[in-house]
């Protein structure tokens, strides 16, 4: 329970969002009486201090959290990305998702289908995922130095490098783990690409326009 309190804390203090005590039984579903008596000893451990009844993460209480950051464009959610999420989520403590913007992705691959809020929306619905945030349009690593992460977990078929990666995280004097998530979802449609191509091949039909 000490890391799902700590873990709540850290994710609402992220998102600008004030850590009362009502907010972070919401996020833990924790009983009223006993999350007073477990916020308590979090303060006194020097986990958590508490500022007019609001609660935030001491440098002490981040070190006990083991922060994983996973990113893509998630255009049309199939069990490949639910799959790589789990895998992302078991490497600590809490998943940050970065989903992202459109306007990355048409110069990167495509247009999406479905736009970016949409997109973060879903993934943020999803199991695994803790937070879900959209990326930067410029500078993909402006979040990473936000989140401070532990960890970043690259997908098996995302195409980025990862001594590229830890090279610019050591240039920008940021210290996280990358790892590739290897194990791969086999289904019948297992990405975006076989989703859209069987679309083309069925010729979208709409049945409901037919009987008109």
């Amino acid at each position: 329970m000490e890391t799902k309190l700590l873990a709540a804390v850290w994710k609402l203090n992220l998102l600008g969002v004030r850590a009362s005590h009502d907010r972070i039984g919401q996020e833990t579903e924790c009983i009223s009486i006993d999350l007073e008596d477990r916020l308590h000893k979090l303060v006194e451990s020097g986990l958590l201090k508490k500022d007019n009844d609001a609660y935030m993460l001491t440098p002490l209480g981040r070190k006990k959290l083991r922060i994983v950051m996973a990113g893509g464009v998630f255009d049309i959610l199939h069990p490949g990305h639910v799959f790589f999420l789990e895998k992302a989520k078991e490497k600590g403590d809490v998943l940050v998702v970065i989903v992202a913007r459109d306007l990355t992705v048409t110069k990167r691959k495509r247009i999406p289908v479905v736009p970016e809020e949409q997109r973060v929306e879903m993934v943020a619905a999803l199991k695994p995922v803790d937070v879900a945030l959209l990326g930067e349009e410029d500078d993909i690593y402006a979040t990473v130095e936000k989140i401070k992460p532990d960890v970043i977990a690259l997908g098996p078929d995302q195409t980025h490098r990862e001594e590229d990666i830890k090279e610019e995280l050591k240039r920008r004097g940021l210290h996280c783990e990358v790892v590739r998530i290897s194990e791969y979802r086999e289904c019948k449609l297992h990405s975006t690409r076989s989703i859209l191509q069987r679309i083309i091949e069925l010729n979208y039909p709409d049945r409901r326009l037919e009987k008109k």
